[in-house]
């Protein structure tokens, strides 16, 4: 994963839920006067002006809950705030726009013209790394007192019996949708909904305009049949009608009922017998590939009560002919490819996923395999993966005189995990990688590879994991743990940037874990030390352990050694126990 997209997972995880901040006009700067408006009668001369509260956190991260007006001044006729997203008994909101009556007949590729976005296109990281940094401009919308007016949108549940009708949902993807029975996929030639463009990882969130951003409500009902085997996107009719901007120049390699969700809301569905092939004749040769069979790329959604039965999944891929990347970035799982700032309860999935990647270009790049999710950054619970069979074949062919480092991750509920609480695992895990020469990096687990960010709790897993792989004796290493195959200190460091305390690791699972039919001892495989000994806590600045103690700061040597994704000036005073239990 690049450093925006973790760097933008973490800050949306800990930032203020919808929390609005206005952004007053510098002294002779140009200010316009925005206000959010209900809409929510035929009268579209009435005053429905919207004041509500919000709760955010304060640096404590403390819940604090505030109102907010309904009016806000906006810089240079840009509203750099998060939107307020109002509620409206029977109906779904489908964004602010700047036109009163927007109808299906107005969208362009499933997205309204007149929606409105805030702020700047890239994201806080972007000029770092030399993103686009385009924004909406309010000012032609604005009266000759300044005022403008945005007006919300809203969508009732259209029906969805039949295959064509949930295809259809690519026409509205804002739209809300409710299945009315039952439907067969079965010689269905389905297209994923919602496109993933690869420069949405330099995006705000907002700002991804073409994923499905709606609601789709399963009311119980079963989607049977659902077969899926290309990981290629045409999308001429984006590049010829673009909204407001060019979103990228391609989409492949995204691959699940959804490309990609942002924000959307999922829930009460049955995916029975799905089947995504991506191998043999369809196997896919680019250098990025998500798959998922709810969705491929999500950030910020919410799944509830999901299953997903008897999946089978068979990628093969390699990055010989990557244009996007200079090495292999493949995330295969059963739910989602990538889940980020993710909501995810009660969900569950059953099956066999068999994922084969030859890197043939360069000597590296990055694996996730998980049952549930693979590249996972979701806030998970009371979630279950029921005799799920993983099996990764790796195989270094590249010819590349210049080494790359090769990282995988692969567990029975993700390939990496941020927080998880009260799930179940039960899954056998096969994982063989061959990179004799060069740098690389294994690590598995019963439940994750790697535990980045927060903490695995109360989980109960039950996994039988084999491993023959063949490494660099001096530049290679394999990490095997009965929750996590490592803790990983360097993401683990950003957390100081957004609260002075924090726990991250494992704590409270109940294992049965072997490797190659001997009982895992260790609960993390790999966890950080200095000087030889295991790290209780990594703390920046003097921090009172009890009464009488005093820890001298040991970030700069952590640091030194795992470096870290920010400069150590950003970060808190504070600091982040390390729990391995």
């Amino acid at each position: 994963m690049k450093t925006v997209r973790k760097l933008l997972a973490i800050l949306l995880a800990l930032t203020l839920s919808l929390a609005v901040f206005p952004v007053l006009a510098e002294e002779g700067t140009a200010s316009i006067t925005v206000t959010f408006d209900l809409n929510t009668t035929p009268d579209l001369t009435d005053d429905e002006t919207y004041v509500y509260t919000t709760t955010g956190y304060d640096a404590n991260w403390q819940p604090v809950t505030e109102e907010k007006p309904a009016v806000f001044p906006a810089e240079d006729g840009v509203l750099s705030v998060d939107l307020p997203v109002p509620a409206r008994e029977g109906w779904y909101f489908a964004g602010w726009q700047t036109k009163a009556d927007v109808t299906e007949a107005d969208l362009i590729n499933g997205v309204s013209p007149f929606l409105w976005l805030p702020g700047h296109k890239a994201s806080p990281f972007g000029q770092a790394m030399q993103a686009p940094d385009e924004v909406m401009d309010l000012t032609p919308y604005a009266d000759e007192n300044g005022q403008v007016r945005l007006y919300a949108r809203w969508v009732q549940p259209k029906a969805i019996d039949s295959p064509e009708a949930l295809q259809a949902m690519a026409n509205d993807l804002y739209g809300a949708y409710k299945l009315t029975a039952d439907i067969d996929m079965s010689g269905f030639a389905f297209i994923p909904v919602g496109c993933y463009f690869k420069n949405y990882e330099l995006f705000e969130t907002a700002w991804w305009t073409y994923a499905f951003r709606g609601t789709l409500l399963g009311s119980g009902h079963t989607i049977s049949g659902l077969t899926l085997n290309s990981a290629a996107r045409d999308i001429a009719g984006y590049q010829d009608t673009p909204v407001w901007h060019d979103d990228g120049v391609t989409c492949d390699g995204t691959v699940g009922l959804f490309g990609a969700i942002a924000g959307a809301s999922i829930s009460d569905l049955i995916l029975q017998d799905a089947v995504i092939d991506l191998a043999g004749e369809h196997a896919y040769d680019g250098g990025f590939c998500y798959v998922g069979t709810i969705a491929a790329f999500d950030m910020a959604s919410t799944l509830r009560n999901i299953q997903v039965i008897n999946v089978t999944i068979r990628v093969e891929t390699t990055e010989a002919t990557a244009e996007h990347r200079d090495s292999a970035y493949v995330s295969v799982a059963g739910l989602e490819g990538g889940g980020w700032n993710s909501t995810v309860g009660s969900c569950a999935v059953s099956g066999q996923i068999d994922l084969t990647v030859t890197t043939a270009k360069s000597h590296g790049g990055s694996v996730y395999l998980g049952g549930m999710i693979a590249e996972n950054y979701a806030n998970i619970t009371g979630c279950r993966v029921e005799g799920m069979k993983l099996a990764l074949n790796h195989q270094d062919i590249s010819e590349k005189a210049e080494d790359e480092m090769l990282t995988v991750n692969v567990g029975g509920l993700g390939g990496s995990n941020t927080s998880s609480t009260g799930c179940t695992v039960d899954a056998e895990i096969s994982v063989n990688v061959a990179k004799p020469v060069g740098q690389a990096s294994v690590a598995v687990g019963g439940f994750t590879g790697s535990q980045y960010y927060m903490t695995a709790t109360e989980n109960k897993v039950n996994a039988a994991i084999s491993m023959a792989n063949a490494l660099d004796p001096e530049q290679g290493s394999e990490s095997v743990g009965s929750v996590a195959g490592r803790f990983d200190a360097f993401w683990a460091l950003q957390i100081l940037q957004y609260t002075p305390i924090a726990a991250c690791g494992t704590s409270g699972n109940t294992t049965a874990v072997t490797l190659n039919g001997e009982t895992v001892e260790k609960v993390i495989g790999t966890v950080p030390e200095l000087d030889g000994q295991p790290l209780g806590w990594i703390n920046n600045g003097e921090y009172q352990i009890a009464e009488g103690y005093v820890a001298p700061s040991n970030v700069e040597a952590v640091i030194e050694k795992y470096g870290s994704p920010v400069p150590q000036e950003a970060l808190m005073q504070g600091i982040i126990w390390i729990q391995a239990d």
